[in-house]
């Protein structure tokens, strides 16, 4: 059998149980939702009945709470963890023993979870389309196709399914499943080398819930396809990037967190004992080079103004000894990208905007009531990201710090017998707050920019006379 089909197989077989409940249980939610919201549709009459049957978001919740737990069912069928093991479940072997590239096969469980997710989706057209002829036959409805097909159009989870003639919603729908399917095919990917597995699917979700469910302009759904894109490219270079770490050293798994095949090793004292080895040789220098990375010492070579103004080395400094820096700088990366492409709606309004406005200029007069908004009125929505990615920034990161001492490495209690009183503090928080000051600072230059794009290229005509007054929301 052709080795890609094998793992295709190898996941059906583990995992089809689960995907055949959840195929089920789409139709059954919603038939429970058409009976709770319409009663007998014998009685509720046929005006509107699919509009008061799957308007709102009810509809849209049991489809994306189908897709979250299918999809995670799958990805948690088969792993790589020791305490499977006695289930037979040693992916990681198998894939070996498939003579499989890692990355190969990441991209092979890409196309079945592909395959899950429009499996998924048209069920839900389907059973969309059976429940809402039934009830309107049942209403004694004239003109079924008709009604049918508009009441669908007109509910959110039937436009967000049936895009009819909205590029914006396919493109979106697009890049969700597309996205969907990385994310738990990276989760599969971490699995089998007992890695971490990835929790990027909820980064997915969310937004497929918020645009589903409340319809933005598209504008805000442009903006949440470039979030949902970059964060699948990122997942995919995190993949790519894993494959170039060495392999065969279990050291590396604390310090990376990373791809490490231990599946050959049945007991832990192996591993410690390769760890004892690994830590001898040339500690001195080890120890050396750990205590440069994270800024708590410096090179003869490096001491100069320059080192001792960078901003990344300082924030380092203050990062507890050991935390996983590759992770951190992800995450913080992540938080910034949040920020800017979200505020990247302030563009897109202004923009129509400016475009309605030039075609309404003639001369040096304008239309009325074509004149460009104020400013703020323009901004007042395109700091959510920021003020998203201030907080994980600051909290979550700090949240992660506190966990590092007291579960990870459990050294909390040697971090408070220190000389120093306030390390154990100043580790978990001076990191995450200069973080958000970072973030703060790339909120207020683009807001700069904004407003130098706002009077520089609006026609003057167009400009209210009293704008410079309403710069500020106060």
């Amino acid at each position: 059998m052709n080795k890609y089909l094998s793992v295709i197989f190898l996941y059906n077989r583990a995992s089809h149980k689960k995907v055949l409940l959840i195929v089920g249980a789409i139709p059954l939610c919603f038939l429970a939702i058409f009976l709770l919201k319409t009663g007998d549709p014998r009685e509720a009459g046929s005006y509107m009945l699919m509009e008061r049957a799957f308007g709102g978001a009810w509809a849209i919740l049991p489809l994306v709470a189908a897709n979250l737990l299918g999809l995670l069912s799958v990805a948690n069928s088969l792993n790589g963890r020791k305490a499977s093991k006695a289930a037979c479940s040693t992916t990681g072997y198998t894939m070996r023993r498939l003579r499989l590239s890692p990355l190969s096969a990441y991209l092979t469980i890409f196309v079945y979870y592909l395959a899950v997710i429009l499996i998924f989706w048209g069920v839900a057209i389907v059973s969309l389309y059976a429940i809402g002829k039934m009830g309107l036959t049942m209403a004694g409805a004239t003109g079924l196709d008709t009604k049918l097909a508009l009441g669908l159009l007109r509910t959110e989870i039937g436009h967000a399914l049936i895009p009819m003639a909205h590029p914006t919603a396919i493109a979106f729908n697009v890049a969700c499943a597309l996205a969907l399917a990385g994310e738990c095919a990276r989760a599969c990917y971490l699995r089998w080398h007992n890695g971490t597995p990835s929790a990027g699917v909820a980064v997915v979700i969310v937004p497929m819930f918020i645009v589903w469910a409340y319809a933005p302009e598209n504008s805000y759904v442009l903006v949440a396809i470039l979030i949902i894109v970059l964060y699948a490219a990122l997942s995919l270079g995190d993949v790519i990037s894993r494959e170039k770490r060495p392999k065969g050293d279990p050291f590396k798994v604390n310090k990376y967190d990373g791809i490490v095949d231990l599946d050959s090793m049945e007991d832990d004292e192996a591993c410690l004992e390769v760890n004892r080895l690994t830590e001898t040789h040339d500690a001195l220098s080890s120890e050396m080079s750990l205590l440069w990375r994270y800024g708590r010492i410096e090179e003869k070579s490096r001491r100069n103004g320059s080192q001792k103004m960078d901003l990344g080395r300082l924030r380092r400094r203050f990062m507890p000894l050991g935390i996983n820096l590759e992770k951190a700088n992800f995450f913080f990366g992540a938080c910034v990208t949040i920020g800017v492409i979200e505020h990247m709606v302030f563009y897109g309004n202004y923009l129509m905007r400016l475009r309605e406005i030039k075609n309404s200029v003639t001369g040096i007069t304008i239309d009325s009531g074509m004149n460009m908004p104020y400013f703020w009125d323009l901004e007042a929505h395109a700091y959510y990201g920021y003020l998203i990615g201030i907080l994980l920034a600051l909290f979550l990161q700090a949240y992660w710090n506190h966990e590092y001492y007291n579960k990870k490495t459990k050294s909390v209690y040697v971090m408070k017998r220190l000389p120093d009183r306030k390390e154990y503090a100043r580790t978990i928080w001076v990191a995450p707050i200069m973080q958000a000051v970072f973030i703060v600072m790339i909120m207020a230059a683009q807001t700069v920019l904004d407003f130098c794009l706002y009077a520089f290229v609006t026609p003057e005509v167009a400009l209210h006379a009293d704008y410079l007054s309403h710069i500020l929301p106060f």
